[in-house]
This record gives structure tokens, sequence and C-alpha cells, in this order.
């Protein structure tokens, strides 16, 4: 992934005191393309392609 076209992105995601690598790695296992920048409370807030946005909200439904 080209970090030139990459946007923040937020989505709510039960955390459960996970830390950010196993939260990526649940994410990656759903379908969810991008990097996991930061973790708060429900929030998971990640590095996505402008491309993966619309597949990746489908991913978590």
């Amino acid at each position: 992934m080209q970090l030139d076209n990459t946007v923040h992105q937020r989505y709510k995601y039960k955390t459960n005191a996970k830390t950010p690598t196993q939260i990526q790695h649940e994410l990656r296992e759903l379908g969810v393309n991008g990097f996991v920048v930061k973790v708060a409370g429900s929030r998971v807030t990640m590095l996505v392609s402008e491309n993966d946005i619309k597949r990746n909200r489908e991913c978590l439904r």
C-alpha cells in the first residue's frame, strides 16, 4: 500500500482490552485492508487506501 493515497478511517470494533497487533490480525481475518494506527475504547483508527474504504465497511457489517 502506498502512503500517498491513504486516509485515516475510523471503525467501530469491540476491542476488549486487546493490543493493536491482535486487533490487526482479527481485522485481517475479516478481510479488512489497512494498518491499525490507534485504538480507543470501541473505536479503531486505521490508515486505509482510498480504494478499500467501501469494501472495508462491508467486511465489518
